[in-house]
């Protein structure tokens, strides 16, 4: 008896095996009705699919088995997975490679074996669908090959569909066909769900990747486009999922219509695509195609005579020009989609080495970050607030600022981003928020009986169970009323997790803090959070203030920001005011409260003490931070 050959993709083939949750304990119902269908089609006694193991075989299904030794080395399966086609031994008594297996000389009498290679997404054989007689056949035909090859593909298909489901631990349960035809149509279903989305039909995320690897593999010049919708979850919660549905669908189709010539369009999850063009060697094509995707998306899509608009982002990667890799090309398109939605909303930009550079300079902030919140190197600075009729200190927005032993003082623009992307987001919010009270508490009860102190939040600390109580025992522990604290959010946080934020907003706002809306007016969706969040107070941005005695429309913006604040009974304050004609024009306009260089630069408190006369500050604390 001669062993089985071993794979040369052995590791691999072991590893996809295991994807499977299969085992000997563990067989696959949904495989039951083609061992079952096999028997009989062919008029055999036992039908099995048998997954091939390190050293054991084990059934995931089987019809007419009986009590066998399965070990893999009498196998005529773990031979099967060898082979390119179906494997067909006549007469097992007469094959010098069986004659002596104990399959064929002991109590089983097999005599007869036809087996096929059953293949993971990847091309990896894992087992083999085979049927078996106790008697010999010569008259197994191509016809009868080609059949027992299609249940294989059937077979293949309800395995692809057990590998994306097992992480939910439960089998597909499926009914029993009663015709061949009734399984084929069955297997061409679960090849549908294994491969395509179901909500708008585009290929789905597995299919997409192994598109990717078959194209590199042949090697094909190829573009791999990453693309993400904006602002959707907010569209989407606004105006309902079944709305949100069909954007979904007519993006979809917007995208296969584009590329139907030049490529495939899949949708990877939630409200992100991809598109993967063939034949595209040369950046700015790829470029043009990406931007006339974006374009197409960017159309008005009605609904019941409502015009809604959709923008994109997309971000290029092209192979072999950045990598011949496909998980390194698929990743270099995610790096350019980042910086298309941090920079460019609403286009496209094509990968370049230095956003690779980047990538990996951000993953070496978030291991400093670590040294950094151990060893204390963050603090805060703390930029004035005025009110603009008389100049009075209303209070001051805390600014986190990062001593670095290197690079000496950053702002946040520096780290930032590491930050609210790492594990540390929510604790470093939680210093901040308790060195910002401490301080306003001493200035309070040294002269400023009235400051109010604003922090930003992270979006991390909100979608902690406990932040609302923190937040409230964080004020009662430094003897702070609410009114003293204002928090501070973004549009992208608030959408991010929406329903979370808004409960703990909610209870916020009852207990009488102040919620400020910042950066008001430069993002998508504004004004539909005016009417569900329980805002105190509208934050102008600094972009419009800057252009407001030069720009028509900057000073348009800014007098319809007013407008809607006084509306919805918002107070408001300007951000960036550097010169006088912007502080006086903002106040003739309705702004009740201002910040910028002109009334104050962020200082550390001592110096904001000492420019407004108040006590001393509390003694510089060590940002020793855990947890």
């Amino acid at each position: 008896m001669k062993c089985p050959p071993v794979l040369p993709t052995e590791v691999e083939r072991l590893k996809a095996l295991s994807e499977y949750g299969l085992g000997d304990e563990r067989p696959l119902p949904s495989l039951d009705s083609v061992v079952r269908i096999a028997a009989r089609m062919f008029d055999m006694p036992v039908a099995a699919v048998n997954m091939i193991g390190s050293d054991h075989v084990f059934f995931a299904a089987s019809t007419g088995v009986g009590e066998v030794d399965m070990s893999r080395d009498v196998s005529f399966c773990a031979h099967a997975i060898t082979q390119d086609s179906v494997m067909v031994v006549p007469d097992a008594t007469t094959d010098e490679r069986f004659h002596d297996n104990p399959l064929v000389t002991g109590s089983a009498g097999l005599r007869f074996y036809a087996g096929v290679p059953l293949l993971s997404a990847n091309g990896l054989p894992l087992g083999a669908l085979c049927v078996i007689d106790h008697k010999p056949h010569e008259d197994f035909s191509q016809d009868d090959r080609s059949r027992l090859r299609e249940l294989a593909n059937m077979a293949a298909d309800r395995l692809e569909l057990r590998r994306i489901e097992v992480s939910a631990e439960r089998a597909v349960r499926l009914d029993v066909p009663q015709d061949v035809a009734a399984c084929q149509d069955e297997a061409k279903e679960l090849y549908r769900l294994a491969n395509f989305d179901i909500l708008t039909g585009l290929a789905n995320r597995g299919r997409f990747f192994r598109q990717v690897e078959e194209a590199l593999a042949r090697p094909l010049p190829v573009a791999a486009v990453m693309i993400d919708l904006e602002s959707f979850k907010d569209v989407n919660d606004t105006l309902g999922h079944a709305v949100g549905d069909y954007i979904l669908q007519e993006v979809a189709h917007r995208l296969e219509t584009s590329v139907r010539d030049t490529g495939i369009a899949a949708r990877i999850g939630g409200d992100e695509f991809a598109i993967l063009l063939y034949d595209v060697t040369d950046p700015q094509r790829a470029s043009e195609i990406s931007n006339a995707v974006n374009d197409a998306i960017a159309r008005p899509i009605i609904i019941d005579d409502q015009e809604i608009r959709i923008a994109a982002s997309c971000g290029v990667a092209l192979a072999p020009l950045h990598t011949g890799n496909p998980v390194e090309l698929l990743g270099n398109a995610d790096l350019a989609l980042f910086r298309a939605k941090t920079n460019r909303r609403g286009r496209s930009l094509v990968f370049e080495p230095s956003l690779r550079m980047e990538a990996a300079a951000r993953r070496l902030y978030g291991m400093e970050i670590h040294r950094a919140v151990k060893e204390g190197e963050f603090l805060l600075v703390y930029q004035p607030q005025i009110r603009l009729s008389d100049g009075a200190l209303t209070g001051a927005e805390a600014l986190i600022r990062w001593r670095h032993p290197i690079r000496g003082l950053l702002t946040p623009a520096a780290f930032l981003p590491a930050l609210e992307r790492g594990p540390l987001a929510a604790t470093v919010g939680s210093w901040v928020l308790d060195e910002a009270c401490a301080q306003a508490a001493l200035w309070r009860r040294n002269g400023m009986e009235t400051f109010r102190m604003g922090v930003n939040l992270f979006a991390a600390q909100l979608r902690g169970s406990d932040f609302a109580t923190e937040v409230i025992d964080t004020l009662e522990k430094h003897g702070l009323p609410p009114s003293s604290l204002e928090l501070e959010i973004t549009e992208n946080i608030v959408l991010d997790h929406d329903d979370v934020v808004l409960e703990k907003l909610r209870d916020l706002r009852a207990y009488g803090i102040g919620i400020a809306f910042d950066d008001f007016g430069t993002g998508y969706a504004s004004l539909s959070l005016l009417k569900r969040y329980p805002l105190t107070r509208i934050k102008i941005d600094r972009s419009f203030v800057d252009g407001m005695l030069v720009s028509e429309k900057d000073a348009s913006v800014v007098r319809a920001i007013l407008d809607i604040a006084r509306a919805f009974d918002l107070e408001t304050i300007a951000e960036g005011i550097e010169r006088e004609p912007q502080r006086d024009g903002l106040l003739h306009q309705g702004c009740t409260e201002g910040q910028g260089y002109l009334i104050g630069k962020p200082m550390l408190a001592p110096h904001f003490a000492e420019a407004f006369d108040i006590a001393p500050p509390l003694p510089m604390k060590r940002a020793v931070m855990t947890g």
